[in-house]
């Protein structure tokens, strides 16, 4: 209500003082009523003008010794970005981005996510399959080892026999062929060891074993002229040529004959002429002479 008389108390005032500016009356229903007749515009009031001196009061708030400032620690405050630290703060900018954006879009987060469980999906199933392969591989091998058939013992045996092995894996002594025949001045074989006609000090020709050490020794001796030697199995021949203008065939048996040389069917394998040649067919001995005869005798 103040305010209001107030208002009403200074607007004639203000009217007045602008109608003697403008040599207008005083009175202020006659300045409306001119105001209307003339059309003129009216001028908004202005507000108040403060008088000098009168400046707004600043407000003062009042702190306590507990609420006093006090100073910030280690990983508080603002964190100023430099080129050490661009990079981090780049990614750390994008992941709260990312975690804004998924805040309202709840629904995109899925479909980020999805990518890396189809890659997991993908390297499960290749160690899954590769464990099958690995599975079938053992089975299939199971099933040919049980149906195969198993070696016959003579097979396995014939088979060393072809690579020169004994049962255990160790190599043999080479193998020997049954039969060889050789000239005076040749040798024959048998387990490792040679054996060959020599003349002895005392005139007559001997049999010389030479064993694989490099030992050797004289193991018979023949009363007449060596014309071959030869070997059937483990028993040394001799063809000789007697003084007497006869052959015979004197034979040893290796680690068999313990009181030296006998001959060929006790002596009655013999012939006259001289001996022409010499030839072992299976266990035939087959001796031929100078005057054209052939004779055999079986040796087994």
């Amino acid at each position: 209500m103040r305010d209001s008389r107030d208002n009403q108390g200074k607007r004639p005032t203000r009217a007045a003082s602008h109608a003697a500016a403008h040599g207008t009356p005083r009175s202020g229903s006659h300045a409306a009523a001119s105001g209307g007749a003339s059309g003129a515009p009216r001028t908004p009031a202005r507000p108040a003008r403060r008088a000098p001196g009168s400046s707004r009061r600043a407000r003062v708030v009042e702190v306590s010794s507990e609420e006093g400032i006090s100073t910030i620690r280690a990983g508080q405050g603002a964190r100023v970005t430099t080129r050490n630290n661009a990079a981090q703060a780049a990614r750390r900018a994008r992941r709260n981005a990312e975690e804004r954006y998924f805040e309202r879009h709840p629904e995109a987060r899925g479909t980020v996510a999805g990518p890396e469980r189809s890659r997991k999906n993908v390297v499960l199933l290749v160690v899954l399959a590769v464990l099958a392969l690995a599975v079938v591989f053992l089975l299939g091998r199971c099933v040919t080892i049980a149906l195969s058939p198993a070696p016959e013992e003579g097979a396995a045996e014939q088979t060393l026999g072809d690579q020169g092995l004994t049962s255990d894996g160790t190599q043999p002594v080479e193998q020997d062929p049954e039969s060889a025949v050789a000239g005076t001045d040749g040798s024959v074989s048998y387990q490792g060891s040679t054996y060959a006609l020599a003349v002895q000090d005392d005139g007559l020709w001997g049999v010389v074993c030479s064993g694989p050490d490099g030992s050797s020794e004289t193991i018979f001796e023949v009363e007449g002229t060596p014309a071959a030697l030869a070997r059937w199995t483990n028993t040394i021949l001799v063809p000789e040529n007697r003084d007497d203008g006869t052959w015979d065939v004197v034979c040893f048996v290796i680690d068999g004959h313990t009181g030296g040389a006998t001959y060929v069917n006790g002596g009655k394998f013999q012939g006259p002429g001289e001996v022409s040649s010499v030839e072992i067919d299976g266990s035939t001995l087959r001796v031929s002479s100078s005057d054209g005869a052939s004779s055999e005798v079986e040796l087994s």
